[in-house]
């Protein structure tokens, strides 16, 4: 899909009619919009997010003023309208929504899609571009100013990204999620309730109120998780515009408790991932208690093979076919001197012992696979002791013994377990403590602007840990449901209206769980190929050994390569990370779109190889808006790297910079302002000077004239 041409007639700063087309070359993807601050960047970024949603983005000011202010005096009655036009696979659409100036003020207006120059509908346009998508595919400069998608940044300040939502709705996914609750309503439903029996069905009616409200229970904590994803994301926009509002009022007050909370929260995940550690060197020494439990019997057959040659059984000092052929002639078949009854009973004593060839050989054999068996036994006994040596030491209890054998191992093994697992405790109460004590004086004409910006994080804080837990506490709510059904089943198998409505229950109950593991199992797999999209991406605009690993959450940690070693990242490498990762998304978007069209979201997702040369088209407003000067150069040539189309709004006060990657630039525009408090200033591209912004005092309002570099 790619963006072809945005009109617009008096929206905001943009008086009377301007037209963008947008370069639809691969290999010049960039289309570069240069304008001062108060030209209308943000606005043009909410064009697009208006005509395809009609939505905005977070921070756009005064939605109900979007009629160009100039015009609107000229004409009460004035309208505006965003038309965008963009080809998808074979077809061309057109999006076009109005309003004007009485009816912005009531959200109201008009649109109009087509398709192929036929009329269609919005859906045709929310099903190229689905509304999870907006926050990701038109990105405002205030996030890259304040976004993080890295774990453990301090409760992802600035934005939160339900990356799971993004790849269902790619996938078309919320049919799973829309079936599992229908097949919850049925459950619930009174046609699966029967009547009360009365005296003597007590038992019964006692066994189907538990196991009706431990169902109820369970539907209220798999509800909880279906808003936890939005609860994070709203609380943390919250958070980082009261943090904003703070660091105006005291930045260093709220700058010394976001470090020390920053501190306590990688104190409680470091924690973790000693316990996460521990378990996992547990596990390891059970998986091997096999190697521990043959020791003893491998040790034991090679002392019965080494007796059996040693008394010249293995191998056979003689063929049997020998022995046989002397008892039979009487006389020894090698130097032909006869036997005597002494001689004789030696031949036959021999015979007996000497077993058949193949067996004495594989008695040899069967030795040889049982010292190397000892041998990778050792191996990996050595193995266990150096992590359990390395994670005693890390958690200064004593380390064992160089010989320690496996019951000492596991013995070390439980008490690093019971100390993480102590440490993490202690670490998730010291950041409780240090949140609840967490308390500023106010000022005396109210709350204090610290306090609240606290409490914002706070709430963050909590949504974010209450997310983690969810699963478990669904996992347990599931199995209360299940044996209080199973209770329900038994109580009632006497009537055959029970026996039927369980039965009915337990068959709705099983195609609900398929509908969830099947919405599970697509985040699983579009996590997976998420993961290797963002090191594709991230890979493609940064030249550095750098591996990312998106958790189960879709939360995101970078490590150097050769090691699980976390990498600190510098602010343009953090801005590049977030740049990739709207990337990434983008590159997987036409896949997944493909995949849901031909229903192969269980059998393809997981396996998605991406590149730059396919993906989705991005609006990044103003990208290096947060970097100083000497990080520009690394994101400005990165991002032509990125997809094969990009539509940048920029302040042109790097416009140097920009020119590096001119040959990358397909098109190229200056968003000229023209108001009472702007300078007279002109702006050089390719060579040629263009009117930037001008002073004019009879402007008011200000507006802003698109014109082609080109």
């Amino acid at each position: 899909m790619k963006f072809i041409s945005l009109r617009m007639r008096n929206w905001r700063s943009f008086q009377g009619q301007h037209e963008i087309e947008f370069s639809v070359d691969p290999e010049r993807p960039v289309t570069l919009l240069l304008g001062p601050n108060g030209a209308g960047k943000t606005a043009l970024l909410n064009a697009f997010t208006w005509a395809i949603y009609g939505e905005f983005t977070e921070g756009f000011d005064h939605t109900d003023r979007l009629v160009n202010l100039a015009a609107a005096e000229l004409d009460k009655s004035a309208d505006a309208f965003v038309e965008i036009r963009l080809q998808h696979e074979e077809d061309e659409y057109s999006v076009r929504r109005s309003t004007n100036a009485q009816r912005q003020l009531t959200a109201d207006n008009d649109l109009v899609v087509t398709r192929n120059g036929e009329r269609a509908v919005e859906a045709d346009i929310h099903r190229i571009l689905p509304k999870p998508l907006k926050d990701l595919f038109f990105f405002p400069a205030e996030t890259f100013s304040t976004a993080s998608v890295l774990k453990g940044d301090n409760g992802r300040e600035g934005t939160s990204f339900d990356v799971g939502r993004a790849i269902r709705s790619l996938l078309s996914g919320d049919i799973y999620q829309n079936a599992s609750q229908d097949i919850r309503d049925a459950i619930n439903s009174n046609t699966l309730k029967p009547p009360k029996r009365g005296h003597g069905q007590e038992a019964v009616d006692s066994a189907r109120h538990q196991y009706e409200q431990a169902e109820a229970d369970l539907n209220a904590i798999e509800s909880r998780k279906d808003e936890l994803p939005n609860l994070l994301s709203t609380a943390t926009k919250q958070a980082a515009k009261a943090k904003s509002e703070a660091e105006r009022y005291d930045p260093k007050e709220i700058q010394k408790w976001s470090l020390q909370n920053d501190r306590l929260n990688k104190s409680v995940d470091a924690a973790k991932e000693l316990v996460q550690r521990a378990d996992s060197i547990y596990m390891d020494l059970s998986r091997s208690s096999h190697l521990h439990l043959a020791q003893y019997a491998c040790e034991s057959a090679i002392r019965r093979l080494d007796l059996a040659e040693t008394a010249g059984l293995m191998p056979p000092r003689i063929h049997e076919s020998v022995l046989e052929k002397t008892l039979e002639t009487g006389q020894c078949t090698l130097c032909r001197t006869p036997l005597t009854i002494q001689t004789r009973e030696r031949i036959q004593m021999l015979r007996d012992r000497v077993g058949d060839a193949q067996i004495a050989v594989r008695g040899l054999e069967a030795r040889s696979m049982l010292k190397q068996y000892l041998v990778r036994r050792e191996s990996e006994v050595d193995r266990l002791r150096g992590e359990i040596e390395k994670l005693a030491t890390e958690l200064e209890i004593p380390s064992p013994a160089k010989d320690a054998n496996f019951k000492i191992l596991a013995a070390v093994a439980r008490s690093c377990i019971t100390v993480s697992n102590g440490l993490q405790r202690q670490a998730r109460m010291d950041l409780d403590k240090f949140i609840a004590e967490a308390n500023i004086e106010r000022p005396a004409d109210g709350r204090s602007p610290v306090e609240i910006a606290i409490n914002a994080q706070n709430r963050v804080d909590t949504i974010d840990n209450e997310l983690a837990r969810i699963d478990s506490l669904v996992d347990s709510a599931k199995k209360s449901r299940d044996e209080t059904f199973k209770n329900y089943k038994e109580k009632s198998g006497k009537s055959d209206e029970h026996k039927q409505k369980t039965i009915a229950i337990e068959i709705l109950q099983h195609a609900k769980g398929y509908f969830d593991s099947a919405r599970q199992g697509l985040e699983d797999f579009g996590r997976e190929d998420f993961e290797k999209a963002i090191n594709k991406t991230y890979s493609d605009l940064i030249a550095k050994p750098f591996t990312i690993k998106v958790d189960t959450d879709f939360s995101i940690r970078v490590q150097l390569t050769d090691s699980r070693e976390t990498v600190p990242l510098s602010q343009s490498e953090k801005v590049l990370l977030l740049i990739a990762f709207l990337g990434a998304i983008a590159r997987l978007a036409p896949h997944y779109e493909d995949i849901a069209k031909h229903n192969q979201q269980l059998s393809m997702t997981g396996t998605v190889a991406t590149s730059k040369r396919t993906g989705f088209p991005v609006v990044l407003d103003a990208p290096t808006s947060p970097l100083d000067e000497e990080y520009e150069i690394e994101v400005v040539d990165a991002l032509p790297n990125l997809l094969p189309q990009i539509i940048v709004p920029v302040s042109a006060k790097s416009v140097t910079v920009w020119e590096r990657i001119a040959d990358k630039v397909g098109k190229a525009y200056v968003m000229e302002l023209t108001s009472s408090t702007a300078s007279n200033r002109k702006v050089t591209w390719s060579g040629k000077d263009y009117v930037y912004s001008v002073n004019n005092a009879d402007a008011l309002p200000a507006r802003t004239r698109i014109a082609s570099l080109n």
